[in-house]
């Protein structure tokens, strides 16, 4: 994570990576997508087609893993993810997040020239995201808010500082659950398909552990470590760590 990219997740809570995912791996994982378009629809905006490699090898992908470290510490944990798979007039998601109220899962502080994080998405664009058609929005270094985020502006009746961005299909949007962010109608003729990986510092638990073991035993070693429950830091000094 170069001095430049610091600067902007610090400034904004967000940071667009372009180009992240191979023209194979936006294949490989579309096409899996697309063979499961019969699952009912409360299932499909939750895909996540685990027997399918490529959405595996996300989990610790070599690509993103330097700004997890720079932004969470070399201990963290994959907490949840889900896939957004939206339609032309898919409804929007009202804003949500913000430095206020304080959220001890959900948080953004920088101390000591390092900034340390909570909740953190890695979003992979699996299709377009043109500038009018949608998509995640957000208040640019709301994470660092100290007022609540006014009513005007959580329902859109008032767009006022909220800012859409848009994505390439392959691009990575990396930010801070603590950014007031939400979504905006889904205007474009093709499908919105995101995929939403969560990761915590190791010690934190935003969502239930849930972790199936037909799961686990499809990860690698490293993998089952950062879909790991829980765990103080303490482990790092049993020669535990994620980067051994």
């Amino acid at each position: 994570m170069n001095e430049k990219e610091k600067y902007l997740f610090d400034l904004q809570g967000f940071l667009v990576i372009p180009n992240v995912l191979t023209a194979e791996q936006l294949t490989k994982l579309n096409k899996a997508i697309d063979e499961n378009a019969d699952i009912a629809p409360e299932e499909r905006k939750s895909f996540m087609f685990w027997a399918e490699q490529t959405f595996r090898d996300l989990i610790d992908d070599p690509k993103t893993e330097p700004y997890l470290t720079e932004i969470l510490g070399e201990e963290y944990r994959l907490d949840h993810e889900y896939s957004i798979i939206h339609q032309k007039g898919s409804p929007p998601l009202g804003l949500h997040g913000g430095g206020v109220p304080y959220d001890p899962g959900q948080y953004y502080t920088f101390q000591n020239g390092k900034m340390y994080s909570g909740l953190t998405v890695v979003s992979y664009a699996l299709t377009d995201i043109g500038p009018e058609d949608g998509g995640f929005c957000c208040i640019p270094g709301s994470h660092k808010s100290n007022y609540r985020t006014p009513t005007d502006y959580k329902n859109y009746s008032e767009i006022g500082p909220v800012v859409h961005i848009p994505q390439r299909a392959g691009d990575v949007l990396i930010f801070s659950e603590a950014l007031t962010h939400g979504t905006f109608a889904w205007q474009a003729a093709h499908e919105r398909r995101s995929l939403l990986y969560k990761y915590s510092p190791a010690m934190i638990s935003w969502a239930p552990f849930n972790r199936s073991q037909e799961l686990l035993d499809m990860l690698t070693d490293r993998q089952k470590v950062i879909v790991q429950t829980p765990a103080s830091l303490g482990y790092r000094y049993f020669g535990q760590s994620k980067k051994k």
